[in-house]
Parts: structure tokens; sequence; C-alpha cells
């Protein structure tokens, strides 16, 4: 049995709250990079968590995520339900830090398939660090304007 673990981190300064409410706003998953439609399909309890599905378009794949976990602000999992060819499990974390938030994205994938794992995992890792930029650029430029600061934190300039 084949297995793969992709584990990504990222500091970001913003509120924990607007942090968590983008990171489960599923109709807004359509401006993240790689993704070409995300609807919700079932309601969750509340609307976007836990019980709730969403379908994602991504890379030519059409994938069915359902929430099975939910702990606002600081944590929620899901599960691919349909579209891939390995079970997976994702696990997104918030935690406090001196200066922001500390986001921890860890997913566990099994298959039948060893190989599939692993070519899942490669380019599930390379997929999440270009969606960890972009929303570690959006989620600070949406704390900056909710301050009324035009200028992006120190440590967000390339």
């Amino acid at each position: 049995m084949g297995q793969a673990h992709v584990s990504k981190q990222i500091h970001l300064q913003a509120p924990i709250e607007l942090i968590f409410e983008r990171l489960v706003d599923h109709d807004a998953m359509t401006d993240w990079p790689g993704i070409t439609s995300c609807r919700l399909v079932q309601e969750g309890t509340p609307r976007n968590g836990l019980g709730a599905v969403r379908q994602v378009k991504t890379n030519g794949l059409t994938l069915l995520e359902e929430v099975v976990h939910y702990e606002p602000p600081l944590r929620y999992d899901y599960r691919i339900t349909k579209g891939l060819p390995v079970d997976h499990l994702g696990s997104v974390r918030l935690s406090p830090t001196e200066g922001g938030v500390e986001l921890s994205w860890e997913v566990r994938m099994t298959s039948r398939w060893p190989f599939v794992c692993e070519l899942v995992g490669h380019r599930l890792s390379s997929g999440l660090d270009r969606a960890l930029a972009w929303f570690k650029a959006e989620v600070e430029r949406a704390a900056a304007e909710s301050r009324g600061d035009t200028q992006p934190a120190l440590d967000s300039v390339v």
C-alpha cells in the first residue's frame, strides 16, 4: 500500500478570524491558483462548516471534498470523497503566534498503488506552495485594507 504525507507551513500577519473565514469560504476558492471552479453542493453546520461538501475543479479533475472537522477559528479537516485515485485527508490548523498566525496544512494520502501516492503528493506539494503564497498576499492585503493601511507588511514584499 502506498502512502504520502504533504506538510506546509506559512506565517501570516492578519487576524486569525479573517484567515479562517477566507480559508473556509468555498465560493471564493475559484480565485485560488489552479482552481477553475468551486461550488458548495451541500451546506454544512454552519453553511461552510461540518458536513459541507464542495465540488472543486482543478487541473482537469472534478473533486468532491467534505468538511469532517470544524473548529473555528483554529482548525478544519476535509476528506476528498470523489475524483482522486487516493484516499486524501487534509487538515488545516491555525496557531496564534507573536506577530501573527502560523498556518499548517497537512495532507495524508493512501492508495493501493504506491506510485500513485507519490505522484499525487508531488503535484499537491507544488500546488500548495503556489496556493499558500497567493493566500498569504491576499489575506495580508485584506487585513491591511481593514486597518486602513495601504502598505504591505514588510515580510510580504518580495
